[in-house]
C-alpha cells in the first residue's frame, strides 16, 4: 500500500506519481565523459531521453516520462490547484534554449521544440539509439531518487556576464545525486512558505514507512525540547508573566522543574494585580493573614502563599458572578422607619449614617453593633472616615470629628447656617515638581471640605486621632469651636448663590457643584485661603454630583438637565458633553477604566472617560437608581426593591442580590468580599443587609473544584 493513499491530503493525491515500476523507469544512465568515475550516476534530462531511445520505445517512454515543466525564473507562477499531468502549466514556454559550456567551445544556445526532435547541436544528439534497459535492480549503477530538473532558463542570447540566483543554480545540469540534492535544496529556498510546504509533501509521498517514522521521531524530539528550564530564572518569569491562570496551571502539570518555576510567590501575585483580584495596597494585609494558609491551602505540599492567594480570589470572584451561589447572609434590624442616608465600610467596621440623629457602627463579620455615636441633634446627611478618624455632617448645622476607636467625639467644628450637605478629605499628594527638581506636595495635612445648604465651603484642617488612642483618652474633654475661635479653620470659599450639593478634591483643587447650574474649580495654592480658578455655566438645571480626574486635569458633573459635562480644569473650557440619559443624572463614579452615570430614568450608563462614547447601557431596574458602586470587575447598583449584579467586562446583568426588599435600596457599598446595602423591607423597619462571598470551604468541593482543576 502507498503512503500517499492512506494518509496524505486529497488535494495532494491528484499529483501522485506513477506506480513505482513505472517511476523507477524513469531513471536513466548515459555515458559521460572520461572526467567522471564508472560508477558516478550522471542525471540525463527529459528531452535527452525523448531523442537517444530507440523509436520502438518512444511510446511507452512517452507514458513514462510526458515532457516536464521548467522553471522559467524564480516569480515563474505555481498553480494553487492541481492539474491533469497532461495539461500545459499556464504561462510556461515549452521552448527551450540549451546551452553548451563545454570547455572550448563557445557558448552556443539551442532552441528544443517540444514537438520537434533536438537538434544535433544538443548533447543528446550524439546518444546512440537505444540505452540498455537494466532489469536486475542489484545490478543497476545508483539511481536518481527524483527526476533530474528541467533544462536551463531561455536565453535570448549570448551569455551576459553575472546572472541571478536562480540563473546561477540553473547554468550546469547536475551530474550526480549529489549535485541533484544540492540542486534540489538551493531551489527550495527561493519558494515561498506556501511551496515550501507543497514540495514536502512531494518528498513524502515517495517516502516509505521506516523513514516517515525515522522523520516523526526527530520532529518529536525537536519539538519536545524544554525551552523554559533552560532559561536564566528572571527571564523565565517575564515570559510566564504574560500567561493566564490557566495556562500556568496546565504548566505545573508537565514536569517536576516546570511546576517548581511556576510555583513562584511573584508571579502569582503580578497576576493578581493584572486580572484586577487585587489592590497593590491590599497585597501586603492579605499575606499577612494567618487565616489565609489555614482556610484557604488546599495542598500545603505544593502551594505557595501567592498562588493561595489567587486560588482564593479567583474563587470568590467565580461565587459573585454565579447565580446559584448563596452567599453567607446576615441581616441587620434596629434602623426603625428612619432613612439611612450614609454608609461606609471596610474589612472592620461597617458605619451608617440615619437620618435621626445616630451613627452607628457594625461588624461586617458578625453583624453585631459596635458602638453608636451620638451627639448631632439633626439628622446625618455627610459622612466619610479615615483610619479611626471619622467626620460627619448634619442637618444641625456643625460637622463633628469622632474616633471611632472609642466612639468619642473630639472636635466640634461651627460655622455654616444650614445643613452640612456633604464633604471631603483632602490628603497631601505630590502635585508637581519645583524649579529645583524636588517634590511639591500640598496640602502639608490633611484638610477636610465642606459643603453646606447656606451656599459656602469651609475648608478645615483635619485633627486625626491618634490609631493608639484607646478607652483611656475617654476623659478628654471634646473641643467645641464657633467660626471665629476655631483654629482650625482655614478659610471659607464665597461664589455659590445657593445650596452646595456635591464637593471633590484631590491636592490643591476643589470642585464643587451647586443648586444655583454652576460648577466651580478652586485653587487652595492661590492666595492665603484659595480663590475660584474657574466658574463652569454650561448646564441649565441643579449639579447633583461631581468627580475629579486630577491626573487628566478634567473633572465631570451630573445635572438634572439629564447631562453629563466635562470640563478642562486647566483651561476651563467644556471638552464634551455626555448625552443618553433622559431624567436627573444623580450618581457619577469614576475608576481608571469607566465612568459610570446614575439617573432617575431607572438606567445606568458606562462610558469611556477617554472618549466619552458610551460603552453599555444597563437596564433592568423600574425606578430611578438610588446608589451605586462599581469596580474593574462588575456594579451593584440599587432602587426600589431591586438590588443588581453586572459584569463590567461583558456588560451583563448577573444577578439579583436581594429578592426581598419591598420598599427600597438607600445605600450600597462593597469590596471584594461582601456587599453592605440599606435596605427598607417595609415602611415602618430599615435593615443593614450583608453578603459575604468569602466564607472560606469547608474541603475543595464543587465550589472551588473548577478553580483547583485550572490551577493544578
Amino acid at each position: 500500500m502507498r503512503l500517499s493513499d492512506s494518509w496524505l491530503p486529497r488535494e495532494y493525491q491528484k499529483l501522485t506519481l506513477l506506480p513505482t515500476e513505472l517511476r523507477e523507469n524513469r531513471k536513466r544512465i548515459r555515458n559521460v565523459s572520461n572526467e567522471l568515475n564508472d560508477d558516478d550516476g550522471t542525471a540525463i534530462s527529459d528531452f535527452e531521453t525523448q531523442t537517444s531511445v530507440h523509436s520502438d520505445q518512444k511510446d511507452v517512454l512517452s507514458l513514462i516520462h510526458p515532457p516536464k515543466r521548467r522553471l522559467t525564473s524564480v516569480m515563474s507562477p505555481i498553480v494553487n490547484e492541481v492539474e491533469d499531468e497532461d495539461t500545459p502549466m499556464v504561462g510556461v514556454d515549452v521552448n527551450v534554449r540549451q546551452m553548451d559550456l563545454t570547455p572550448g567551445n563557445e557558448e552556443r544556445t539551442t532552441t528544443i521544440n517540444a514537438s520537434t526532435a533536438v537538434s544535433d547541436k544538443s548533447p543528446s544528439s550524439n546518444t546512440p539509439d537505444s540505452i540498455p534497459e537494466y532489469e536486475d535492480n542489484d545490478n543497476q549503477p545508483q539511481q536518481l531518487p527524483l527526476p533530474s530538473p528541467s533544462a536551463s532558463p531561455v536565453q535570448t542570447g549570448p551569455s551576459k556576464a553575472g546572472y541571478d540566483p536562480m540563473e546561477n543554480l540553473l547554468i550546469n545540469s547536475p551530474q550526480t545525486q549529489g549535485e541533484l540534492l544540492d540542486l534540489i535544496s538551493n531551489l527550495s529556498v527561493h519558494l515561498n512558505e506556501r511551496n515550501q510546504n507543497y514540495l514536502i509533501f512531494k518528498l513524502l509521498q515517495n517516502v516509505n514507512r521506516r523513514t516517515l517514522s525515522m522523520i516523526t521521531d526527530i520532529l518529536y524530539g525537536s519539538l519536545k525540547r524544554d525551552l523554559i528550564s533552560g532559561l536564566p530564572p528572571e527571564i523565565t518569569v517575564r515570559i510566564l508573566s504574560h500567561m493566564d491562570y490557566k495556562t500556568l496551571g496546565a504548566m505545573s502539570q508537565v514536569c517536576k522543574s516546570w511546576n517548581n518555576i511556576v510555583n513562584n510567590k511573584k508571579l502569582w501575585i503580578d497576576l493578581l494585580v493584572r486580572d484586577k483580584l487585587i489592590t497593590p495596597e491590599c497585597i501586603e494585609k492579605e499575606i499577612n493573614d494567618p487565616k489565609l494558609l489555614e482556610d484557604w491551602n488546599f495542598f500545603p505540599k505544593y502551594s505557595n502563599i501567592g498562588q493561595v492567594l489567587y486560588r482564593k480570589r479567583r474563587t470568590i470572584l467565580r461565587r459573585w458572578m454565579d447565580p446559584t451561589y448563596e452567599p453567607k447572609r446576615i441581616s441587620v434590624p434596629g434602623q426603625g422607619k428612619n432613612l439611612v442616608t450614609c454608609l461606609q465600610q471596610d474589612e472592620e467596621k461597617i458605619v451608617t449614617g440615619v437620618d435621626d440623629k445616630l451613627i452607628n457602627i457594625y461588624c461586617p463579620k458578625t453583624g453585631k453593633l459596635l458602638k453608636v455615636l451620638k451627639g448631632h441633634d439633626g439628622g446625618v446627611w455627610a459622612l466619610k472616615y479615615t483610619g479611626n478618624t471619622l467626620i460627619s455632617g448634619s442637618t444641625d448645622r456643625t460637622v463633628r470629628i469622632w474616633n471611632t476607636k472609642t466612639g468619642k467625639c473630639t472636635h466640634v467644628f461651627r460655622g455654616h447656617t444650614s445643613t452640612v450637605r456633604c464633604l471631603d478629605i483632602l490628603h497631601p499628594v505630590k502635585i508637581g515638581v519645583d524649579e529645583n527638581g524636588e517634590d511639591i506636595i500640598f496640602p502639608k495635612q490633611p484638610l477636610l471640605v465642606t459643603g453646606s445648604r447656606d451656599s459656602n465651603l469651609h475648608v478645615w484642617k483635619l485633627p486625626l486621632v491618634s490609631e493608639d488612642e484607646d478607652d483611656d483618652d475617654m476623659d478628654i474633654p471634646t473641643i467645641d469651636s464657633n467660626e471665629l475661635s476655631n483654629q482650625h479653620l482655614v478659610g471659607i470659599l464665597l461664589g455659590h448663590t445657593q445650596s452646595v450639593r456635591t464637593v471633590c478634591g484631590y491636592g490643591n483643587i476643589i470642585v464643587s457643584g451647586s443648586y444655583d447650574t454652576t460648577v466651580r474649580v478652586w485653587d487652595l495654592m492661590d492666595g492665603p485661603t484659595g480663590s475660584c480658578k474657574f466658574v463652569f455655566t454650561g448646564h441649565s438645571d441643579r449639579i447633583y454630583t461631581t468627580v475629579l480626574d486630577y491626573s487628566k486635569k478634567i473633572c465631570y458633573s451630573g445635572s438634572m438637565d439629564s447631562k453629563i459635562s466635562v470640563w478642562s480644569i486647566e483651561t476651563g473650557k467644556l471638552i464634551r458633553v455626555l448625552e443618553g440619559h433622559c431624567s436627573l443624572v444623580g450618581l457619577l463614579e469614576l475608576s481608571d477604566n469607566y465612568l459610570v452615570s446614575g439617573a432617575a430614568d431607572a438606567t445606568l450608563r458606562v462610558w469611556n472617560p477617554e472618549t466619552g462614547e458610551g460603552i453599555y447601557q444597563f437596564e433592568g431596574h423600574s425606578g430611578a437608581i438610588t446608589c451605586f458602586q462599581h469596580d474593574s470587575l462588575r456594579t451593584v447598583s440599587g432602587s426600589e426593591k431591586m438590588l443588581k449584579l453586572w459584569d463590567m467586562e461583558t456588560g451583563e446583568f448577573v444577578r439579583d442580590l436581594l429578592h426581598d426588599a419591598t420598599v427600597g435600596i438607600w445605600q450600597v457599598r462593597f469590596d471584594f468580599n461582601r456587599c453592605v446595602a440599606a435596605v427598607q423591607r417595609t415602611q415602618d423597619e430599615t435593615f443593614i443587609e450583608i453578603l459575604d462571598f468569602s466564607e472560606p470551604p469547608k474541603k475543595p468541593i464543587e465550589e472551588t473544584k473548577k478553580v483547583i482543576e485550572e490551577i493544578y
